[in-house]
């Protein structure tokens, strides 16, 4: 493990991310940037991050702090699905918000590692009631560049679970330039 991740701090509050006092940018950010998305502040918008930061929190606490409370359908379902593949895939560890990052322009948390004595899967849990396919599997790209860098372990699936529609997406890895490109956009910004 690069022991240079462990001075990553990540504000919640603010939702800024920092290394040796410079702060450095979210990957869904860029994206967001690169793909012309953005999200408008309505009621509806706000509910539905809360809704997700919920769920999120829930599932974190369930594997981080061994707490056992799931009050969301969400987070019940991802709990009961990872409960699932981990009994498929001979599981050492299930960790959740694992940071990552390139110590430069870029950290995130990536939301479920599962690791095994092969590798490990990643996992990000998505809320909304529409998969954007293109998004994610450049969101879970940048994840795994990251993550392998920073803890030197192969990444061997990547997935998106849809808590709306019950589904599990598998990701391919996209193409090396656009991963950068990502990268890129955030030491400059």
């Amino acid at each position: 493990m690069d022991a240079r991740i462990k001075a990553v701090t990540f504000d919640e509050e603010a939702h800024r991310y920092f290394y040796n006092g410079k702060e450095l940018h979210g990957v869904t950010g860029a994206i967001g940037k690169l793909m012309g998305k953005s999200f408008p502040d309505t009621d509806v918008v706000k509910l539905a991050k809360i809704y997700g930061s919920d769920v999120h929190k829930e599932v974190e606490n369930y594997y981080n702090s061994n707490s056992k409370i799931l009050s969301s359908d969400g987070s019940k379902w991802v709990v009961e699905y990872l409960e699932q593949f981990k009994l498929k895939h001979f599981v050492n560890k299930i960790e959740c918000e694992v940071m990552v990052s390139d110590f430069e322009g870029t950290a995130s948390k990536i939301d479920v590692v599962v690791r095994t004595d092969v590798g490990a899967y990643i996992f990000d849990i998505k809320t909304t009631s529409h998969f954007d396919r293109a998004y994610c599997s450049l969101q879970l790209s940048v994840y795994k560049k990251l993550y392998e860098q920073c803890y030197e372990d192969n990444i061997i699936g990547m997935f998106v679970l849809g808590t709306k529609s019950r589904r599990t997406f598998r990701i391919i890895e996209q193409e090396a330039g656009k991963v950068q490109k990502i990268l890129e956009m955030n030491k400059n910004d």
